[in-house]
């Protein structure tokens, strides 16, 4: 497994966060929900991903130091990831074909490490006020 790219640098550091992160995932597109202080006002914002076929949350007290190295309010693409090549492995081979797989990872600090395996991501605007449910 190589790193490659940083992809993203959260907008504020993740130690001004004010309600967290949130994972919402109804299936197909995961969204990575944050907010935080800037300046004394409240702002969100979040990461989306699309064509997921993977992913997985490690709380922080057992994030590697690698990946917190690694990844620290920034998202991250790993190359050669063997988590790829295993999901890979046990796709059908008409279906190999035509998939994009990523392999991204990120870590929020008093969270932990989300890592994610989609075809692609982009990042949400950034709007004022808090997250809500």
């Amino acid at each position: 497994m190589d790193l490659t790219k940083n992809c993203y640098s959260l907008p504020e550091p993740s130690t001004s966060s004010y309600s967290g992160v949130r994972l919402c995932f109804p299936g197909g597109v995961l969204k990575i929900l944050f907010d935080y202080d800037k300046d004394g006002c409240l702002y969100n914002s979040g990461l989306v991903f699309n064509k997921v076929r993977a992913h997985r949350h490690t709380a922080e007290s057992h994030c590697p130091a690698w990946k917190i190295e690694a990844a620290y309010d920034t998202l991250v693409e790993i190359n050669n990831s063997e988590w790829t090549k295993e999901i890979l492995a046990s796709t059908v081979k008409d279906e190999k074909l035509t998939w994009q797989l990523n392999h991204y990872l990120i870590y929020f600090d008093g969270d932990g490490c989300y890592e994610i395996v989609s075809e692609s991501w982009e990042a949400l605007p950034e709007k004022e006020g808090s997250l809500s449910c």
